[in-house]
């Protein structure tokens, strides 16, 4: 059978890669992420493909990338380039490089010419102004016509992963260029609309109890190698909490589901809490967020990088006086439990965080493998 092949550039850890390696109609060119330990983690657990550890803002690195590419018949080019100078949760700079790294993907799929070009990215890159003027989709689309006009058709959607089988409210938006001398444009769309329609309707809004109750409960600084499956138990990764201080468990124990920082007695608050209670950095919303505690009945909002950092968002256990486990967090991501993270427990959050989910890989490699064959 003929396979066609993928390469995922800015991979990390292999979220998107997942349903691209596990379908028997793709072969994998190349994987290349620049942080060593999220490729350790991606050979780990995808051992026959090749990822490599490279800088993809080095011009040399470029060149030889570009060349691999086009020697290797590369149809289908994958990858998410780093987002945070998109990300409307943080501070949005235009002058942040990491940004600048969307031109160098796009740029080397114009040169490679697949027949797909596929960008994943926060959904903040549909506003944000490129360095060199104007916003970054036009920014791109200029990039697509250098060197042959109208050769490219582009298409953004805005997913709501949570719409597509997952237990989070995580947007993305998602880039779609069409090489119009390779592929029938007006039949991708239709169908690959289609597609995505039929996936949302089978999919049910899950919450956190789908997803993670039958995970062992434990406390800060525990940990758990085994789940029950009717009388067996199977290994269970990465189902490590943080080890918390004491004053932090303590806080955490009076916040009910659905409550945060707001719910903790002023007596247990250090001055830097108490001034963010008492708005005195800003009226903002988050405030209610920090130190919150999930609830089971509902979703997860998105799963971010930073989770070690409490001020980060909504992650305290339902139940357990501890922030989600890098497991947990797994499991709301859609990576399946014989996925194996390595490193401490921020790299893994960081990794976990930053990927793209797995189902949804699984969806668009199954649509690409049914449209392009």
């Amino acid at each position: 059978m003929n396979k066609m092949n993928y390469a995922d550039l800015f991979c990390g850890c292999g979220g998107f890669s997942y349903g691209f390696y596990k379908n028997r109609n793709f072969k994998n060119i190349i994987s290349i992420d620049n942080w060593e330990k999220s490729i350790d983690v991606y050979k780990k657990n995808y051992s026959k493909s090749n990822a490599q550890t490279a800088d993809l803002s080095d011009p040399t690195v470029i060149k030889s990338v570009t060349k691999l590419l086009i020697e290797n018949n590369c149809d289908i080019l994958i990858g998410g380039p780093p987002c945070q100078g998109f990300s409307t949760l943080g501070l949005r700079r235009n002058s942040d490089k990491r940004s600048k790294l969307v031109d160098e993907f796009i740029k080397i799929g114009n040169k490679v010419q697949p027949k797909i070009i596929i960008m994943e990215n926060v959904r903040g890159i549909l506003s944000m102004k490129h360095p060199d003027g104007g916003l970054y989709p036009d920014k791109v689309r200029s990039l697509l016509s250098v060197g042959g006009k109208n050769k490219w058709h582009c298409e953004d959607y805005l997913i709501d992963m949570a719409t597509l089988g997952l237990a989070q409210t995580r947007k993305r938006n998602l880039f779609i260029a069409i090489n119009k001398e390779k592929v029938d444009v007006a039949n991708f769309i239709k169908f690959f609309n289609l597609s995505l329609t039929n996936e949302v309707k089978k999919n049910k809004n899950l919450t956190l109890k789908d997803i993670i109750f039958d995970l062992p409960r434990i406390e800060a600084g525990q940990s758990s190698d085994f789940i029950k499956s009717g009388n067996l138990e199977l290994k269970l990764l990465n189902h490590v909490a943080m080890n918390h201080s004491e004053s932090l468990v303590q806080r955490f124990k009076f916040v009910p589901p659905g409550g945060g920082l707001p719910d903790v007695p002023r007596e247990l608050l250090n001055n830097h809490l108490l001034k963010m209670v008492e708005g005195k950095y800003g009226s903002g919303g988050h405030v209610k967020n920090i130190y919150g505690r999930l609830e089971w009945d509902k979703p997860a909002g998105t799963i971010v990088a930073g989770i070690d950092k409490i001020t980060c968002g909504r992650f305290v256990h339902p139940e357990n006086h501890s922030l989600l486990t890098p497991r947990e967090c797994a499991r709301i991501q859609s990576f399946p439990d014989n996925f194996e993270f390595i490193g401490s427990h921020v790299a893994q959050y960081y990794m976990i965080g930053n990927a793209v989910p797995p189902k949804f890989s699984q969806f668009m490699a199954k649509t690409l493998a049914r449209l392009l064959k």
